[in-house]
């Protein structure tokens, strides 16, 4: 192995060299074969090409880049992107030690130089991971047709499987947009305005993300007593009303996703009652939360409180993996017997709803620790409270 995790040029790669090279294993593949924006960020330690970082879309076609890494070895690893990115991925120190260009900055044309680099490596019978569910159908279909002999397999569980381990500078840049994201809601849920469009409010949100250097992804919000949540025009915060906001947002590329719910003027006591409901469940769920317990017992845990508790039937627990997909390894579940490692990390959400108050909702980033885990983002045991 030791070999293996060797790269020609010096660089050193961003990633585990060797927990991905032993997924490969597992899963018995020859090539892995990225190609979606998060992937490529991932394995280059964040390069992509400038022009394209938000929308890769062109008339007819699109921008399509290729990583590969052979079962063999990252020194064998190699990229294949537009005319004249390899000056880029050099001027970027991206560690990969060999690029390739399409002749044209079309997908097709990219996909047609990645199959003559495959055949060039005698590869062109092998087992080659891609990522199915995001590949262009017109370049699949090209792949396809040009390499017959190749077996096509889904790269997302291997992908998966290596992000689900969250670095130490992964966990910092997390925090960091964590706490801003907490400080945009903070600031949004104690300055409302009786009458407020939900519409108005989620545009505060972006508004307050953009101050603190966050890239806005989306604002749910929920005014009760009502379930409904997506920024509408109709819909306002009124007088004795709680209010939910469910935001998520990008630093660095990674997902920071908060809820956190507050109410205009003094709550009612079934309100109290509900926020102390999700409370008390991320307590139970947190006390279970560390390394080497199963995704299906925290989830079986969470369910057990809610049993017993005098509003369960109201309420619900989710939780699934977050960094830089919203939804990632490992996806907490009945099913699954996937045990916690430490430097996952969590979105737990934990809600109560009935039709007299409305939707009472909090969530939070927790990181599974060697001992146990941290949530990132401590909330108030209290209501956020506007007093207009």
């Amino acid at each position: 192995m030791e070999g293996a995790l060797e790269v020609k040029n010096g660089r050193q790669p961003p990633f585990d060299g060797a927990r991905l090279l032993a997924l490969l294993d597992q899963y018995d593949i020859d090539l892995l074969l990225v190609s979606t924006r998060h992937n490529t960020r991932y394995l280059t330690g964040g390069y992509y090409y400038p022009l394209y970082m938000w929308d890769a879309h062109a008339r007819r076609t699109q921008y399509l880049s290729f990583l590969g890494i052979p079962r063999g070895g990252l020194g064998d690893s190699f990229f294949v992107g537009r005319p004249g990115e390899t000056e880029v991925i050099r001027e970027a120190d991206v560690w990969l030690p060999q690029c390739y260009e399409g002749e044209k900055i079309a997908s097709l044309s990219i996909a047609a130089k990645a199959v003559e680099v495959l055949k060039q490596r005698s590869l062109d019978s092998a087992r080659i991971a891609v990522e199915l569910p995001s590949l262009p159908a017109d370049v699949f279909e090209l792949l396809k047709a040009q390499l017959p002999q190749v077996e096509f397999v889904d790269a997302v569980p291997i992908m998966d499987g290596l992000r689900a381990v969250k670095r130490p500078d992964e966990i910092q840049r997390i925090r960091e947009g964590t706490r801003k994201n907490q400080e945009a809601l903070a600031a949004v849920l104690t300055s409302g305005r009786d009458g407020a469009t939900t519409a108005e409010i989620a545009d505060r949100v972006a508004t307050e993300f953009r101050e603190r250097g966050l890239h806005f992804l989306y604002a749910l919000v929920c005014a009760g007593p009502s379930y409904f949540r997506a920024p509408s025009v109709k819909r306002s915060w009124k007088r004795g009303h709680i209010l939910h906001i469910d935001a998520g947002a990008m630093i660095g590329g990674y997902i920071v996703e908060l809820c956190r719910t507050g109410c205009l003027g003094k709550p009612s006591r079934s309100a109290d009652d509900l926020l102390q409901g999700c409370r008390d469940l991320e307590s139970a769920a947190t006390q279970v939360l560390r390394p080497g317990i199963t995704a299906a017992s925290v989830q079986r845990t969470a369910e057990a409180f809610l049993a017993d508790y005098p509003l369960g039937s109201h309420g619900k627990f989710i939780a699934h993996g977050i960094g830089l997909v919203h939804h990632e390894d490992p996806v907490i579940e009945k099913s699954s017997d996937v045990p916690l490692e430490e430097g996952n990390l969590l979105s737990i959400e934990m809600e109560f709803k009935t039709p007299e108050v409305g939707h009472v909702k909090i969530e939070d980033m927790v990181l599974i620790t060697r001992g146990g885990n941290e949530i990132l983002s401590p909330g108030e045991e209290n209501w956020y409270i506007s007093n207009p």
